[in-house]
Parts: C-alpha cells; sequence; structure tokens
C-alpha cells in the first residue's frame, strides 16, 4: 500500500465519510441505527473497524464481527470480515488488504482463534496473495421455485424465455409440491423472542455441529432482533418441548424491482426430529409467497441432513455464490490442522453471515 494512505481506528468523527463511501460502493444509503446495531450491540463485543485515509478523508472501511464458536468440543472466539468497501479510484492498491492485517493483529492480541468470511469467488481469488487466508468450500445454494415466471427473471431479462420456462417451472412446482408424510406432528408458532429455551435447545444438538457459530437466546436475540431487516422466526414444538427452530427474511432485489426472493436464514432441528424440518419449510414458504416472493433461498453443504429434508420439500440445488474462506489465528485452530479445512466440520447459513 502506498505511504499516501494511512489505516486507522473508526471513529465517530469518521461517520458522514463512511456514509458517503458506502453510498458510492453500494449504492444505497447507510442507516445509522443498522450501523449502530451491527458494529456496537453484539454481545460478544463492538465489531473491529478500520478506515483507509488519504489526506485526512476516508477513502476505505472494513469491519469484523465478533463470534462465539462451537469448535472441535471447545468454545473459541472468531472474526468475521463484513462491509469491507474501497472507492473505486483507490482499488487495487493494497487497501482492503492492509485493513485486514491490521485487524488480524488487534484480533490476535484479544485471544481471537480464527477469521473466516464469505468472498464471492473473484474478492477470494484477489485476496489470496496478501492474507494467507484457505479456501474451506464454495457454499451450496437451494433454491425452491414458487412462482417461475418471475423467478426466472433473476436469470433472464428475455421475455419469451421467462414467458416458456416460466410455465415448465410453474408445472414442476405443481409436481413436486406434493409434501411427503411424515412421522409425527408438530406445532409450529411464529415468535419474536428467543427464551431459555433456545439455550436449552443448543446445549442439546451443539455437540453434532464441530465448527458453527453459537447459537444461544443472547445471540439469537441480537442476531436476528433487528426488526428493520424483517426476519420472522418460527419454532417448532413436539408436546410442548422445542425441537427446532427457522429464522426468514425477504430481500427486495435491487436489480429487478418488484422481485422478492425469500431467505431461510437460519436453521436447528434436533436430527431425531427432522421431520419437523417440513413443518418450518411449509408454513416459513406459506407467509413467503403471501408476502410476494417468487421463490425461497437456503445455503447449505450438502451434507448435513437438512439437505435431505430440503430436497423433500422440493428445493434444488442451482449453485454456489459465496467462497467460505479461513485463516487460523491462535494455537487451537492452527492445532485442528486438516479438520479446520474439512467442509463436513462446518455447519453454516446465510444468517452467520451479513449478506442478510
Amino acid at each position: 500500500m502506498s505511504s499516501d494512505y494511512t489505516i486507522m481506528d473508526y471513529d465517530d468523527t469518521k461517520w458522514q465519510e463512511v456514509c458517503q463511501l458506502f453510498k458510492d460502493v453500494f449504492g444505497k444509503e447507510l442507516d445509522k441505527d443498522y450501523f449502530l446495531w451491527k458494529n456496537y450491540r453484539n454481545p460478544i463485543g463492538s465489531s473491529v473497524m478500520k478506515i483507509a485515509v488519504q489526506n485526512e478523508k476516508a477513502v476505505g472501511f472494513n469491519a469484523h464481527w465478533k463470534m462465539r464458536m462451537n469448535f472441535m468440543d471447545d468454545v473459541i472466539y472468531a472474526g468475521q470480515s463484513i462491509d469491507a468497501m474501497v472507492h473505486k479510484e483507490h482499488r487495487r492498491k493494497g487497501i482492503f488488504e492492509s485493513m485486514v492485517l491490521d485487524t488480524l493483529e488487534v484480533l490476535k492480541e484479544e485471544g481471537f482463534q480464527l477469521r473466516f468470511n464469505f468472498p464471492n469467488e473473484a474478492a477470494y481469488q484477489a485476496s489470496l496473495r496478501r492474507i494467507n487466508i484457505r479456501k474451506v468450500c464454495n457454499v451450496p445454494q437451494y433454491i425452491k421455485i414458487l412462482k417461475g415466471k418471475e423467478t426466472l427473471r433473476m436469470f433472464t431479462s428475455n421475455s419469451i424465455v421467462r414467458g416458456l420456462g416460466g410455465l415448465m417451472l410453474d408445472l414442476w412446482v405443481s409436481i413436486n409440491g406434493i409434501k411427503p408424510r411424515v412421522k409425527y406432528n408438530y406445532n409450529i408458532v411464529e415468535i419474536d423472542h428467543f427464551d431459555d429455551m433456545f439455550d436449552s435447545l443448543w446445549e442439546r444438538v451443539k455437540d453434532d455441529y464441530p465448527i458453527a457459530v453459537e447459537r444461544s437466546s443472547k445471540y439469537l436475540n441480537w442476531r436476528y432482533g433487528f426488526r428493520n431487516n424483517g426476519y420472522k422466526t418460527y419454532a417448532a414444538y413436539k408436546d410442548d418441548e422445542l425441537v427446532g427452530y427457522m429464522v426468514t427474511a425477504l430481500e427486495q432485489k435491487k436489480d429487478k424491482p418488484g422481485l422478492i426472493l425469500g431467505h431461510i436464514a437460519d436453521l436447528i432441528c434436533v436430527r431425531e426430529h427432522k421431520d419437523a424440518v417440513l413443518y418450518l419449510i411449509n408454513e416459513a414458504e406459506r407467509q413467503m409467497k403471501h408476502a410476494g416472493a417468487c421463490a425461497v433461498s437456503c445455503w447449505m453443504i450438502k451434507e448435513w441432513f437438512y439437505a435431505k429434508e430440503l430436497e423433500r420439500a422440493g428445493f434444488i440445488q442451482m449453485r454456489a455464490p459465496a467462497v467460505l474462506t479461513v485463516l487460523p489465528l491462535g494455537e487451537k485452530a492452527k492445532a485442528a490442522g486438516e479438520a479446520l479445512y474439512d467442509h463436513k466440520n462446518w455447519y453454516i447459513t446465510i444468517g452467520d453471515s451479513d449478506y442478510i
């Protein structure tokens, strides 16, 4: 990085400059309440935030969320890179990498074991030279089509293709919309708060997830409690016992006006009650379709039992838009060796990222 630039800790005197930078890079306004929630109200601690400055003006910004994670029968703290932005006139000058390297020193000093994130393939390749990250896997995306013609708008602007293809997709949806029989009946309830039962649920299932963000009630209430993001949570009960939950969100595709994509943001279920996943999907799908969603998306590594339940519910694996990358920082993470890079050890949902 050129000596014209300086990497500094972010402070609120740079708020307006970061707002303008966000608008220049992402083409939308940065909501202050959202920024404060995201970076200051995390129960694990405030984000590590760095800015790149030239002539006293912010031209780059990067933050790292702090996360508590299940890790190979232990608990560790990890940082995840979010909101990386560099003004277009200052790119390819090592600014992003310099902000990250500065952050890594802070994380190491605070005893963090791991840094992970979800770049696209191009961003991953661009970071390889200076940040010694390593790919774990491309994260599979499963899609269930609710409205064929509208869904095709995500992939083509050709009206003829959308019309004919939409009819075929709608026919496929009707054929595959038959709900399979399940063993038990479950009570699905929409909730607005994660109580102590969710702590008990996580304690019950956590040993099944070698590497995963800890799903404590405190974390879940922070992560999915910001109502401006429109999260909805559904809990599955069997005889008044909590056996699973699902969090959903709706995304208005900014480059496709009027096109709404539903997301399964998070999903946890007791394996013995995996049929409850179908009940959760059915209720969430009904609500999202009513809200105008053309399809429902779910990140899911295919070796997890959830993938088979998604397929039973009519989801198909279409693409892998994000890369899971990891960098060990502390001795515990380094001692894991190749197990750290085995994708089957990781449980990932899109809610573990800041995409939605």
